[in-house]
């Protein structure tokens, strides 16, 4: 590639009858090198490093809060629902007997009650506390419910129904 560019900038400085001679190919070349090549091979880190710049801070130094930690569930539980979805969905149309027979397997089992109130709740706190804050979601479309006020009582809310609803729904 050097090449290439030595015999430009020959062929511009000397003119194409002096270029195409034979002392032209003669002359030693020297590899182009410049600041700015140099620079487009320095990585992020290093060019912050030359800079003496700081690492930006990140999660470790914020104390979290209600509002944090429910839009991270909000989206797990959406992750959650999703995978969960599809993978019913593939499990049921990959399986050889349809879903009822599933179904009676699993009763056959004679599960303990706990664990089936665990899985009850598990299923409908993920679906209820996506719903719920979801609706909080619309509301701030809206344009409402944006002061810091609002924002945490809404988020307390959306918890206490989720939970609370979830805990009805699981005991039925």
């Amino acid at each position: 590639m050097n090449i290439y560019v030595n015999l430009s900038r020959q062929f511009g400085r000397l003119g194409s009858k002096t270029c195409f001679s034979s002392t032209c190919f003669r002359q030693s070349f020297m590899p182009v090198t410049s600041s700015a090549s140099k620079l487009a091979e320095e990585t992020f880190i290093e060019k912050n490093e030359r800079l003496k710049r700081p690492l930006s801070p990140h999660l470790t130094i914020y104390k979290p809060q209600i509002t944090t930690m429910l839009s991270i569930t909000h989206r797990a539980t959406g992750l959650i629902l999703t995978g969960g979805l599809y993978a019913l969905s593939v499990g049921m149309l990959l399986l050889p007997a349809p879903y009822p027979y599933y179904i009676d397997y699993l009763q056959s089992m004679h599960l303990a009650a706990p664990l089936i109130f665990s899985f009850k709740f598990a299923l409908a706190w993920t679906t209820l506390y996506h719903t719920a804050n979801g609706i909080r979601h619309l509301a701030w479309d809206m344009g409402y419910g944006y002061d810091l006020k609002h924002l945490y009582i809404s988020g307390y809310l959306v918890l206490g129904f989720s939970l609370g609803a979830s805990l009805l729904a699981a005991s039925l």
